[in-house]
């Protein structure tokens, strides 16, 4: 079993910009939410990307863990909102259900 410890987080000046900080970022949101919230973890050197299991709850984990930022994928089918924001120096990304803004024509 790898333990978080195990990874080195501090081998460049940036921090953020490593594969072990975004890993070992991910696995503490991950503890966070709750392993059996999220389907999917994608990462890169400075972006996390969290699917949840039911998508109905990822605006709920969004606002829990700070990405309050919403980007509506209304052309996509089905569409989608994906909610933004910064978590120790990286671009996190999680999907929910395609909200509906307040006043929005259907």
């Amino acid at each position: 079993m790898i333990t978080l410890n195990s990874f080195d987080t501090n081998t460049s000046t940036d921090a953020g910009a490593t594969i072990g900080h975004a890993l070992a970022v991910a696995a503490r949101l991950m503890a966070d939410i709750g392993m059996g919230r999220i389907e999917l973890v994608t990462f890169t050197s400075d972006r996390i990307c969290l699917h949840p299991a039911d998508l109905a709850e990822g605006e709920q984990i969004a606002r829990a863990v700070g990405c309050d930022f919403p980007l509506d994928h209304r052309m996509f089918v089905p569409g989608h909102t994906l909610w933004t924001g910064i978590v120790d120096g990286l671009e996190v990304q999680i999907r929910s259900v395609l909200r509906q803004p307040v006043g929005l024509l259907q």
